[in-house]
């Protein structure tokens, strides 16, 4: 399931690069069960992505190019996977998981981008990825197996990580 919901995202992400995108584009997605996919592209500037799962087994991607874009991911259950990349400026991309064998990750380029991630469950794993100028990344994770891997390129970048049982 989950190389058909990578190939779906890849051919979204190819399609979009081709269409010219207005400002402003709002996405909502709501999911509840078992392994459910969800994807999302956008581009421009002021873009809003919000995707929620509850359940088991999804797996949730969102790609934003552009300028002061909002991404927002919420996953509650088991085994479920969020990834988020944002490219540009002044940038918000956030994730939230609740659950058992939880992983995340968001990739930012560009300047006055901030990342968050908040976990709490078991297998906890984060990834925030920045490059540019003035970003902000910060990793919350309560539970378990605890891992955060905040990799940070630019100058005047913050990264605030905090861990706890």
């Amino acid at each position: 399931m989950k190389r058909i919901l990578a190939a779906t995202a890849a051919f979204a992400a190819l399609a979009s690069f081709s269409l010219e995108a207005a400002a402003q584009n709002r996405t909502v997605v709501s999911q509840w069960g078992v392994d459910n996919g969800a994807a999302a592209v956008q581009n421009g500037r002021d873009n809003r992505a919000n995707i929620a799962q509850e359940g088991r087994e999804h797996y949730s991607r969102a790609i934003q190019n552009g300028r002061r874009n909002f991404l927002r991911m919420q996953q509650g259950g088991t085994r479920n996977d969020a990834t988020t990349e944002q490219y540009g400026d002044d940038n918000l991309a956030v994730t939230g998981q609740e659950g058992r064998n939880l992983r995340s990750n968001i990739y930012q380029s560009g300047y006055g981008n901030v990342a968050g991630v908040a976990q709490i469950g078991n297998g906890s794993r984060a990834t925030t990825d920045q490059v540019g100028v003035n970003n902000t990344s910060a990793v919350i994770q309560v539970g378990n197996n605890q891992n955060a891997n905040v990799t940070q390129r630019g100058n005047g970048n913050i990264t605030v990580v905090v861990q706890g049982e």
